[in-house]
């Protein structure tokens, strides 16, 4: 699986520094459309109305994925350290093997301490960093990752393409804003504003540039309001409160929802997903706006356009026993692989 954590944790964006020129040729102008495609909101939605649309951030389609590698990582060592127990000490305590022992202890701690700091990236946080936009009196609100937020009018923004690594292939993009200060150079804040996901280099731009174009129509066009809650039809169930088992399991195995046949062959792969996913929501506190935004972005009680989770169409087959039959042939799987080829079993089988 391809992940890209750009922004989070160590990998933060960086701030109070001067835009880069990069950066200035990337600008995206509010004025034009950013693509010819129709619009699209690659399920990040939360809630539409004619104050304010809402999105998930650009880390909730693959959250819980960090748990999956730190957790495999953690019980590799673990195995490893047990089965050392178990090889002959022999009776010669000298200075190698003193030697040995100190630099395993201290390569042991060492690898701990990463492995629990990646971890920390994701548990113990917020389930979501939700990001606000209000066409009404023009402010963008975004959570940060410390549960504080950022108020910026949209108008100020700068707006541009933004580029991450992945080790595996290569630069990845998404729609990033910066707060500039007063000087319009200095770059005080920034978050990303669209990220679709599964984005694998720059064939999968124009993915990106349709949920670009998606929010931008939104908050500059008179209908696009209409426009996009006519579109949209699924929305994330996160509005106060952590998804539910069912919706990790949507989310989880979402890479291959146009492919079940996929989703039944990688179970094992998304099954983790799903169990680091699932476990990592529930250590999360769920993010809540205060109050003082909410009071600027109240809703119409009539809003012709008011849509959220209750709206979502009824699952069918696919997105419910098809999965559970996904999750336990992967569970499955998972617990014959640990059984037959853990560390462990391999030690004693001979």
């Amino acid at each position: 699986m391809l992940s890209d954590y750009t922004g989070l944790g160590r990998n933060a964006y960086k701030v109070n520094r001067p835009l880069e020129q990069e950066e200035k040729t990337s600008r995206l102008s509010r004025d034009r459309r950013w693509t010819d495609e129709p619009p699209n909101d690659e399920a990040l939605l939360i809630k539409i109305n004619s104050t304010y649309l809402e999105m998930v951030d650009r880390w909730y389609w693959q959250k819980g994925q960090i748990q999956v590698f730190t957790l495999t990582a953690f019980l590799m060592l673990v195995g490893f350290s047990v089965a050392l127990l178990f090889f002959p000490q022999g009776s010669d305590r000298g200075l190698g093997r003193w030697a040995f022992d100190i630099f395993f202890s201290l390569l042991f701690l060492g690898l701990a301490w990463a492995i629990w700091k990646g971890m920390r990236m994701e548990i113990f946080a917020y389930t979501h960093y939700p990001v606000r936009l209000n066409r009404k009196n023009r402010m963008v609100y975004a959570f940060r990752t410390d549960g504080t937020v950022i108020r910026a009018p949209w108008d100020d923004l700068f707006l541009h393409i933004g580029e991450g690594t992945v080790p595996t292939v290569g630069t990845t993009y998404d729609i990033r804003a910066h707060v500039l200060d007063d000087d319009g150079v200095t770059v005080k804040d920034t978050f990303t504003l669209a990220y679709p996901g599964f984005l694998t280099g720059k064939k999968d731009l124009p993915r990106l540039m349709r949920v670009g174009e998606y929010v931008r129509r939104y908050m500059e066009e008179p209908d696009g309001a209409k426009k996009n809650a006519e579109y949209s039809m699924l929305f994330n169930p996160v509005e106060g409160r952590r998804e539910g088992i069912h919706w990790s399991l949507i989310r989880a195995f979402a890479p291959s929802s146009r492919y079940p046949w996929l989703q039944l062959l990688f179970s094992m792969v998304f099954s983790l997903f799903f169990l680091g996913r699932w476990m990592t929501m529930l250590t999360c506190k769920v993010p809540v706006w205060p109050e003082e935004i909410e009071e600027e972005c109240k809703i119409e009680v009539d809003d012709p356009y008011r849509k959220d989770a209750s709206n979502n169409p009824k699952f069918g087959f696919l997105e419910g026993p098809w999965l559970v039959i996904c999750v336990l042939t992967g569970l499955a799987v998972l617990a014959w692989v640990l059984v037959k080829y853990s560390p462990l079993s391999l030690l004693f089988s001979g």
